[in-house]
């Protein structure tokens, strides 16, 4: 039995994306693979550690850096877009994304 491509549960996604961040738990984002791995098991870490790293990529491809005038606008605008594309993402989520975001471009 090959593997199967399976839809990841957007809750357990969004709570990684919280855990790889460090979002609540750290002065500053850090990416941290072995974080999710630690919260999710390694196995589970191998699946959610790409779909958070989309997230991530998609939420950086956001050109609100080179449109808005403050950093607070900046992140509001980015995350507002990103919110369009991904309803299912929690709202934790895309706080830590942002905060990720607002923190690389400041």
């Amino acid at each position: 039995m090959g593997h199967s491509v399976h839809v990841l549960d957007p809750a357990l996604v969004s709570e990684a994306v919280v855990c790889w961040t460090g979002w609540g738990r750290r002065p500053w984002p850090k990416h941290d693979d072995h974080a999710v791995a630690d919260m999710f098991g390694n196995s589970a870490a191998l699946d959610l550690l790409p779909a958070v790293k989309a997230l991530r990529d998609e939420f950086y491809a956001s050109t609100a850096r080179d449109r808005a005038p403050t950093l607070v606008e900046m992140g509001d605008q980015a995350s507002a877009e990103f919110r369009q594309v991904h309803p299912e993402v929690s709202e934790d989520a895309v706080q830590a994304l942002q905060w990720c975001y607002t923190f690389d471009y400041k």
